[in-house]
């Protein structure tokens, strides 16, 4: 048998190109002449308004006294006694398919295929 269409192996090599690498710079990083002064000591600005003191007001306490709680029961609805309502189920009627039948399987000789031993295929690489 012939080669099936799609079994040809293809490899393909990486593309190598040869990339220079960088020269090595090395770079100090730079000195400021001008340094910055040794202490600093500011205070804080003076404020241009005094600050105000600190004042507590207790809330007032109330013009009139406590109300008297109240507790008041919810009224309770007359209820009439239920009537017991009790119905049986109704019976369903007898079904209309209850007629037997019996089908005996269908017996037909088949012979069987006659015995045939074959070897697999063997593809040459």
């Amino acid at each position: 048998p012939a080669a099936p269409p799609l079994v040809v192996r293809i490899t393909t090599a990486p593309l190598e190109v040869a990339v220079p690498s960088p020269e090595e710079m090395r770079t100090v990083p730079p000195v400021f002449k001008v340094l910055g002064p040794a202490e600093t000591n500011t205070s804080p600005a003076t404020p241009l308004v005094p600050l105000p003191t600190l004042t507590t007001t207790t809330p007032a306490r109330p013009a009139v006294a406590a109300p008297v709680p109240r507790n008041t029961d919810p009224l309770l609805l007359s209820f009439e006694e239920p009537v017991l309502k009790n119905k049986e189920p109704l019976k369903p009627a007898a079904p209309p398919l209850v007629v037997r039948i019996t089908t005996a399987p269908l017996e037909v000789a088949v012979p069987s295929p006659e015995e045939m031993r074959t070897v697999p295929p063997v593809f040459k690489v």
